[in-house]
């Protein structure tokens, strides 16, 4: 279904679509998600590192939950993923505060005259879309959540659906990311991925075609990004 995406970088096309992450890119949000779900856990009785949300930023909720249960709880069977999952999504919008990176908007504003724009986020598609059309009304062309696929990142399935949903080539999307797997997702799509590790170690963007310092240096990137940008060019900043 998704075969003719992965063509690899020929050069042969312009570049069309810019894919971003979510949290981390375009809102500084993770320390919420990692606060609400360390909140329920609490709740639930069940012991967390909140490292390990960072760590595993990218990949669906429900399969960040998972995981966190099996690390520290003896018999997982006795706890409900999805009540978990719905009972974060309250705390979440409960005590988050929403905090655009500075220039993100004027940027996009910018980008969305030249390129379709996308939003690939392994969070929950009430969360994802409270934040985009509050926040970014008018500027994206689709949404993919982690409710949209089966498998999140660091499978390419979120990815491909943006690239087939946009209509585009391998080599005419560009992927933002600020997650180690959702670098290898992008990488496994056949995208150009271009990272910025807002919150862990550049040393863990290694799969990434181009890393960038912060948000300063993405600002500057994007800002002079045009459509004859090629993969090929990208190098480690």
């Amino acid at each position: 279904m998704f075969q003719l995406y992965l063509n690899g970088f020929k050069g042969d096309y312009l570049l069309k679509a810019i894919i971003f992450d979510m949290d981390g890119v375009l809102v500084d949000s993770m320390s919420y998600h990692a606060k609400a779900i360390g909140n329920i856990f609490e709740q639930i009785g069940v012991e967390m590192d909140p490292n390990e949300v960072f760590e595993r930023e990218g990949e669906r909720t429900e399969d960040v939950i998972s995981y966190l249960l099996e690390k520290g709880s003896v018999d997982t069977s006795i706890y409900d993923v999805q009540d978990i999952l719905e009972r974060y999504i309250v705390e979440f919008n409960r005590i988050v505060e929403i905090r655009v990176f500075e220039g993100m908007k004027r940027c996009l504003e910018g980008l969305k005259d030249r390129f379709d724009l996308a939003v690939v986020s392994g969070s929950d598609r009430p969360i994802v879309e409270d934040i985009i059309y509050s926040e970014f009304p008018g500027i994206f062309k689709t949404i993919v959540t982690g409710d949209d696929v089966k498998q999140g990142k660091p499978a390419p399935d979120p990815y491909l659906k943006a690239a087939g949903i946009l209509g585009i080539q391998s080599d005419e999307g560009l992927v933002v990311e600020n997650a180690p797997m959702g670098v290898e997702a992008a990488k496994a799509a056949g995208l150009c991925c271009v990272a910025v590790p807002t919150y862990l170690d550049p040393e863990m963007f290694y799969r990434a075609d181009k890393v960038l310092k912060d948000h300063v240096q993405l600002l500057d990137f994007l800002f002079d990004l045009d459509s004859s940008y090629k993969c090929a060019q990208s190098s480690k900043s």
